[in-house]
This record gives structure tokens, C-alpha cells and sequence, in this order.
């Protein structure tokens, strides 16, 4: 608590700070509120009505510390006599405390039309009532003059329920606001909720694997490199020296980086905060921007084919281990490019298309014979899936704009490796910029990621190298 002087009066008043711990309480009723309106959680009755008991129990503990209420706020500007808080004082509201229904139903060009009336009869004309009102170069002389100035200014203030539609209601601006942040989430779908995800302890993550491309020497051109490169198998006499060869392997180095963010907020937004949610939209709107940046890396805008420098994007454009296909039209997707991507896809139970916004228009005109190419499986308890020849169709905004490269992808996650070394934290510090009487929160996840095959795969015959590739990351140019 702390006492200043009133601007205009001169009187001491004292300043009630917003109470951190009622929005503390906030915080938690809205978590068992979330709780309950969540449709994967079946509750009974009972168990909703007890958690909406606790809820409402935490509601009006946050009011009471807080002193949340019209009254309280009132106080707080000064009381109704103060500078701060300008009473309301119109023909519903006598002086006398008196309620006067009849004029309390009057639809706004009345109540002009009834000042307009008691004006003219109180002052000599419009040009002694502005004098008083506005100018203020001849005082006020009753207490009914007075009346009839507060309550023109009032109507000034007024705003109308509904535009251009007087009978629509009016108020004054409250005292209230609503107890919520509207905010949007920022949920980007790629690769990080669906690669293959391994815990590192360190800097680096060294992954073995069974090397299943060719390694690009003239002798090995019979390989078949889905077997670790292991020489062609024949037939063979009696007696013979068969081929020996040992199938080959090779490590795969996953780096983990440091991705950061710090944000700042003034101690006093914090402290006029009634929501309670602000530090909260902070964790959610920088911090969940922090997990996109990582994901945006290793589903396309990874530069480093090695991940030495920054983690590989799986549809980074000419990679080794990735596949472009050369679109039939520009600008648009069809139903050719489709299976030109399903040809050369290593499949996987867990393959998934992956698809900007933007090509919806484009998707959803696929045809064939018998209809759409696009199907629906829909059930009682979710929302309908997209499939598109037996795959999930997932929007992101990771991927570029319809008729670009690499708007419409392939992808099985199965075959990226992410690195996780520690997981989004979010820290905040009032010492870091204390004389400037900001609060400081710190976001820090440390991740990276790889795709495990360094290149195309293909089983090789005859002497022919390179014969129907595929990958596990096809996009389309």
C-alpha cells in the first residue's frame, strides 16, 4: 500500500496494487474449467459438479483478494465524490437516489429530446448553457444547473449498442473488463510431432545404421544396397569360391543447438493485470513460436545436408536424401503429380502428406472416375481425417504457398531422427532489467535433427545403377 496526493484536490488518497495471488487462483479455475470443457476426459455428473463447485469456490477467492468488484473500483479512483470516477447522472437516476422508471425505458433520442427540454428551461438559451458548460465563463449557479451539465456530458460519452440503431442501448464505459486474453494458437504441424525422437545426454548423438545406398565406386555397381551393399548373390558350382562381402555400416551424427528467445514486460502491466493469464500468454505466444522455429528447420528450412551447422531439413530442395518431383502444371497440383510421389515414396505405416494451407483449393479438386480423390473417415467421438490414397493429409504453414516448391509433400518420419537435450524452458528474472522495471522471461529448448538415410534408396538390378529411386521425403517442384 502506498499514499500520494490527488492531482486535482490536493487530498491524500491511498493505491491498492493488483494482487498477484488472485491471479494466481484465476489461473487455477481456469485450469479445471479447461479440464472440464476437454471431450478426450469423460466425467459423470458428479465429477463435473464437484469440479464446478471447486471452480467457482476459486473464482470468488480471486475476487475477494483481489476486491475485485464495481464498488472496490470505485473506491480505488477516488470514490464517487472524486476526480476519477465521474458519477452517472442521467433522467433514470434522481438525485435523490429515487429510481424513475418510465424515463429509465426512454430510447436515446428521447432522453435528448428531454434534456433539450430541461435545458432550455434552466439557462436563458443555448448560449448561456455553453457559456456555463464549455467555456466556463459564467458559473454554475444551482445545483440543478450542475445536474443538467453532468448528465449532457454523459450523453456525450455514451456508446450505442448497435451502429446506426439508437433503440439499440447505450452505456458508459465500465469499470470491468473481461477476465480473459483472447489469443490465437500458434501450432505449426511438420516433422517435430512425428519423427523418430531420441533423448541425448550430450552435445552429439552418433546413430548406426545398415548402409542401403550405393557408395558410388565402378566395382560395386551389382550391389543391391537395401541388403548393406552386400555383393549380388549367384549362382555357383561346386567346390567354388563364392563372393565374399560383409554388408556395410555406417554412423549418422546428430548435433543438438541451442534455440532462444527473451521477452519483456513492465512491472507495471504485470501488476495491472486482472486477468492473471499474462506471464502465461507470454510462455504460450514466445514460447510455442520457439518449438515452430525448431520444427520449421527440420521439415524444410534446415540449410546443412550434414546437420553440422544447424539441424538438415528433411525437404530442403536438392538433398541427396530427399526426391523432387517436377510438377504436370504449373501453379496448381494434379491428380499425376500425386502418384508420380506415391511411386517414389519409401513407404511406412507412418507416412503422412504434408500440405500448405494454400493448396487446399488444388487438393480438394482431385478427381478420379468414380469421384474425389480426397476421402473422410469420420467417427462419433472426432473430427473427420483427411486421406489421400490411404495417408493422413496434414496443413501446416511450414510449407510454401501453392504452385512453389515444396508446397505439398510426402513424408515418412519414421526415417528422421530429432535430438531432444532439453525440452522448452521458460525462466523469468525482475533482476535482469530491475531500474528499468521490467520482468524478463528467458525461452530456451535445445534440439536438432537429421535424416537417418544419406541418401536415395533402390534395389538394383543387372548391372544398372540407380533404377526406380525412392525416398523417404518427396515433395513436390
Amino acid at each position: 500500500m502506498a499514499t500520494t496526493v490527488e492531482p486535482v484536490t490536493g487530498q491524500p488518497f491511498t493505491l491498492a496494487t493488483k494482487n498477484r495471488k488472485a491471479m494466481e487462483l484465476r489461473a487455477q479455475a481456469r485450469a479445471i474449467r479447461d479440464e472440464i470443457l476437454d471431450e478426450s476426459k469423460p466425467m459423470t455428473v458428479d465429477e463435473v459438479k464437484k469440479k464446478q463447485d471447486v471452480m467457482n469456490a476459486l473464482e470468488a477467492r480471486a475476487n475477494a483478494v483481489a476486491e475485485f468488484t464495481a464498488d472496490a473500483e470505485i473506491e480505488r479512483q477516488g470514490g464517487m465524490g472524486g476526480t476519477g470516477v465521474t458519477p452517472v447522472v442521467g433522467p433514470e437516476n434522481r438525485s435523490d437516489g429515487r429510481l424513475q422508471t418510465r424515463k429509465g425505458r426512454m430510447k436515446m433520442q428521447d432522453r435528448i429530446n428531454d434534456l433539450a427540454i430541461r435545458i432550455g428551461n434552466e439557462f436563458q438559451d443555448i448560449r448561456h448553457f455553453l457559456s456555463v458548460a464549455v467555456a466556463g465563463s459564467n458559473p454554475v449557479e444551482n445545483d440543478t444547473q450542475r445536474r443538467l451539465i453532468e448528465e449532457a456530458r454523459t450523453l456525450t460519452r455514451a456508446i450505442v449498442g448497435t451502429a446506426g440503431d439508437v433503440s439499440g442501448g447505450e452505456f458508459v464505459l465500465p469499470l470491468t473488463q473481461v477476465q480473459s486474453i483472447f489469443s490465437l494458437a500458434n501450432i505449426q504441424q511438420g516433422l517435430l510431432q512425428r519423427a523418430r525422437s531420441y533423448n541425448v545426454p550430450g552435445r552429439t548423438l552418433r546413430i548406426p545404421y545398415l548402409a542401403q545406398t550405393d557408395d558410388g565406386q565402378s566395382s560395386t555397381v551389382n550391389n543391391r544396397p537395401m541388403a548393406g551393399q552386400i555383393a549380388n548373390v549367384g549362382i555357383v558350382g561346386e567346390g567354388s569360391t563364392k563372393p565374399i562381402r560383409q554388408p556395410v555400416f555406417g554412423q549418422r551424427l546428430l548435433t543438438v543447438f541451442k534455440y532462444a528467445a527473451i521477452t519483456q514486460v513492465s512491472d507495471e502491466l504485470l501488476g495491472d493485470d486482472f486477468t492473471g493469464e499474462l506471464p502465461q500468454e507470454f510462455v504460450n505466444a514466445v514460447g510455442q513460436q520457439t518449438l515452430n522455429a525448431v520444427n520449421e528447420d527440420i521439415t524444410i528450412s534446415g540449410s546443412d545436408v550434414s546437420g553440422a551447422t544447424m539441424p538438415a531439413g528433411a525437404l530442403r530442395p536438392a538433398s541427396p536424401y530427399n526426391i523432387a518431383v517436377v510438377r504436370q502444371t504449373a501453379g496448381t497440383i494434379t491428380t499425376q503429380d500425386l502418384f508420380a510421389m506415391y511411386a517414389q515414396h519409401t513407404h511406412g505405416p507412418n507416412s503422412v502428406w504434408l500440405a500448405s494451407r494454400r493448396t487446399i483449393q488444388a487438393i480438394y479438386a482431385l478427381s478420379l472416375t468414380a469421384g474425389s480423390m480426397v476421402t473422410f473417415l469420420r467417427d462419433l467421438r472426432g473430427l473427420p481425417e483427411m486421406m489421400i490414397l490411404g495417408y493422413p493429409l496434414v496443413l501446416t504453414d511450414l510449407l510454401n504457398t501453392l504452385g512453389t516448391t515444396g508446397d505439398f509433400a510426402l513424408v515418412n518420419p519414421d526415417f528422421y531422427a530429432f535430438a531432444l537435450r532439453q525440452a522448452l524452458t521458460v525462466e523469468s528474472s525482475r533482476d535482469f532489467a530491475f531500474i528499468q522495471d521490467l520482468t524478463t522471461y528467458r525461452f530456451v529448448v535445445r534440439a536438432g535433427g537429421i535424416p537417418i538415410n544419406t541418401g536415395r534408396y533402390a534395389y538394383k538390378y543387372g548391372t544398372t545403377s540407380g533404377i526406380d529411386e525412392h525416398s523417404p521425403f518427396v515433395y513436390l517442384q
